[in-house]
């Protein structure tokens, strides 16, 4: 069961979600990858595989609304995040990048904030918490 726990902070506006979803945590030679599928409104059955190696973070969805996002601690990277208006390009700086994976579950922490043109959009924290995780070591 992976549980998905997320805040962010818009223009002096806070918001959160919380969601539940089943998914599979594969270990790579390099790290973990945890594999879902969206029930996020808006989102849902878009597939998305969240990719951990140390200090730094990737997210690729594919579906409606396809992400490719790497969050990695202290470094700013670029992403482009299809929406119903177009395409966007954003910056996303990762303030924080904690993970505590084992082949039980574990957590991962991310606390990072986008910008739009170099203007802060938004300030976000995620947490995912898995517990009895369907396990696949990839060869």
């Amino acid at each position: 069961m992976i549980e998905i726990r997320d805040s962010h902070r818009v223009q002096g506006e806070s918001y959160s979600s919380e969601i539940l979803c089943d998914g599979m945590l594969e270990q790579l030679d390099d790290g973990w990858q945890l594999n879902y599928v969206e029930q996020s409104e808006g989102l849902q059955g878009s597939r998305s595989a969240l990719r951990v190696h140390d200090q730094m973070v990737s997210l690729r969805r594919e579906g409606e609304f396809p992400l490719d996002l790497t969050l990695e601690q202290g470094v700013r990277h670029k992403c482009y995040y299809n929406t119903p208006a177009g395409m966007m390009q954003l910056g996303v700086f990762a303030r924080q990048v904690q993970s505590k994976l084992t082949r039980a579950g574990g957590q991962i922490k991310l606390d990072y904030t986008l910008d739009f043109s170099a203007d802060m959009v938004s300030s976000n924290q995620l947490e995912i918490t898995i517990t009895t995780p369907r396990i696949e070591r990839l060869e």
